[in-house]
């Protein structure tokens, strides 16, 4: 089975970088516009499924792709929400770092151990996230292709999970916005058949020193 990871489409929050998690911002213009270009993408390839997270950023996404695939059910997943950001949630890049510096450190270096203020724990968005992949993997056949429109740090776990890396390392993978990320499931092994592939964005591709909050 193959899975079709996408990030969302820049979010206006993304932009002027604010940390989001599981607050419902929505796509910037050029996000829109990414959405779409991702969209033409994928629009000649087999989709046996659509699944988003219900934050509009995804969803939106995901409703791009779908445009081009109308009957393909599209289906809403909470199992694919960000990571909750607590008291980070609507603050600026730089006010986390002022604020939190020692959190941000360790979130960044260790991930596993960390828990941002207030919010949800590495083990719950792990837990959630490799579930979600067992379920969706033993639904369907095994030449099936299914779209998950996600977040950062959920693409993030389930490409470690398919290599075997340790999930301290998954700060060190840089998921662009409106990227597909591949991985095809078979009897033996996982294989990552593309990481952030972004040809198809061309100058609308979102800069990764400029993106300083997810």
């Amino acid at each position: 089975m193959r899975l079709i990871l996408v990030r969302h489409g820049e979010s206006e929050w993304n932009r002027i970088g604010r940390y989001q998690g599981q607050m419902d911002a929505p796509l910037s213009e050029l996000g829109l516009r990414q959405a779409e270009a991702l969209a033409q993408r994928l629009r000649r390839e087999q989709i046996d499924a659509i699944y988003t997270s219900p934050l509009q950023r995804a969803r939106r996404t995901a409703e791009a792709i779908a445009r081009y695939h109308p009957d393909v059910p599209l289906h809403e997943d909470p199992a694919l929400l960000e990571i909750h950001h607590g008291d980070w949630q609507g603050l600026y890049a730089w006010e986390v770092r002022e604020r939190y510096p020692d959190e941000l450190h360790e979130w960044r270096m260790f991930p596993t151990r960390s828990q941002m203020p207030n919010g949800e724990s590495f083990s719950n968005i792990l837990k959630r996230t490799l579930t979600f992949r067992e379920r969706v993997c033993a639904q369907y056949a095994a030449d099936a292709s299914i779209v998950i429109s996600t977040h950062d740090v959920v693409i993030k776990i389930l490409v470690a999970d398919a290599l075997g890396m340790h999930m301290d390392r998954i700060n060190r993978l840089w998921i662009t916005n409106a990227s597909i990320s591949v991985i095809e499931y078979t009897d033996a092994l996982p294989f990552l058949v593309s990481l952030s592939e972004a040809c198809h964005l061309g100058h609308l591709e979102s800069v990764r020193e400029k993106q300083e909050a997810i």
